[in-house]
């Protein structure tokens, strides 16, 4: 009876050490392709006006390959998350940032390979660039996320910054098991917040009042050392 009772127990405990391998490592090996969306933007009442060309972001963080850890119940690294097949960050985030522009009035471009003939046709009151510094989840018994791109307004005639600001989102929630669902809820939030700023900057006086600068058209500017200085061109 028990010798009985041995087996029977140590059938319980492989059974346990599997279900717990399952929960430790199972869920979070390899890659997740996670959905990287936004929810509805604040709305703006009192629009702007204006026209502003959008050019393709760039990817500056130093892992462009994932957006995020998957870690197992010891907080180590089992795997990554990703964006969707076919989904490249830097080109989703202009698109998002053009939307945020569109919200606070302005008629927003996006720059495309390609169609300076179609856009030359409209008179632009600055060019908007932008960065992504960071954009990474990570999670142990709760996920966060961080998002911060870097955003310049530039005057198309003098290539001269207008304006910079650095634009931050971050978002966390509790998780139960690391799923796919949980990994885009907290991704969802943190870009939404980020967003939601940059609608607040982007419908600012201050905003609206630098892109309208216009350079002096008789002046050059040009740069000799760490001196910026101005010189007639007439």
């Amino acid at each position: 009876m028990i010798k009985g009772y041995c087996k029977q127990s140590i059938h319980m405990g492989i059974i346990f050490a599997g279900f717990l391998g399952l929960f430790t490592t199972g869920c979070v090996l390899g890659v997740t392709k996670a959905k990287v969306n936004h929810n509805q933007l604040d709305h703006v009442e009192n629009k702007k006006e204006g026209n502003i060309l959008v050019k393709q972001f760039t990817d500056g963080r130093k892992d462009t390959q994932y957006i995020g850890n998957k870690r197992n119940a010891f907080n180590a690294v089992m795997g990554h998350i990703g964006t969707e097949e076919g989904v490249k960050l830097e080109v989703l985030l202009t698109k998002y940032f053009a939307e945020a522009l569109k919200e606070a009035g302005y008629n927003a471009v996006v720059q495309e390979p390609g169609s300076a003939d179609k856009t030359s046709q409209v008179k632009f009151d600055a060019l908007l660039d932008g960065e992504i510094l960071e954009f990474w989840m990570d999670m142990y018994w709760s996920a966060w996320h961080v998002v911060t791109v870097k955003v310049k307004a530039v005057n198309l005639a003098t290539k001269n910054i207008l304006w910079e600001k650095e634009i931050r989102g971050e978002g966390k929630i509790d998780t139960c098991f690391g799923t796919k669902s949980e990994y885009e809820n907290v991704i969802n939030l943190a870009l939404t917040k980020a967003l939601n700023q940059a609608v607040k900057e982007f419908s600012s006086e201050e905003f609206h009042k630098t892109i309208k600068e216009k350079a002096e058209p008789e002046k050059l500017q040009k740069s000799s050392g760490n001196m910026l200085y101005t010189e007639d061109v007439t």
